[in-house]
């Protein structure tokens, strides 16, 4: 195995990790707080770090070219983006 796919496997898995321990911070501080705009930031950064570790899963095990994988990953990004802009924006 190529090692620089290794890196990359500790990597994408380690910003899953780190992802989704802000997004549950972010998740029970909506709790606590009420707010709204902590909810869909919660959502939204959630949707890009699972998103994004899907897309490398998909582009490496699945096969897809590095085009697609790119293109899926920006969109994905894209959306998590609007969600935590449409959340900040409820506040």
């Amino acid at each position: 195995m190529n090692l620089s796919i290794v890196l990359l496997g500790v990597v994408k898995i380690t910003a899953l990790i780190l992802g989704g321990i802000v997004s549950l911070m972010a998740y029970r501080a909506y709790n606590r707080t009420r707010i709204a705009g902590l909810q869909f930031f919660a959502i939204g950064l959630a949707v890009i770090t699972l998103g994004t570790f899907l897309v490398g899963v998909f582009h490496h095990i699945g096969g897809a070219s590095t085009i697609i994988g790119m293109t899926l990953e920006s969109v994905i990004i894209s959306i998590g983006f609007v969600v935590m802009i449409y959340g900040l924006n409820q506040t």
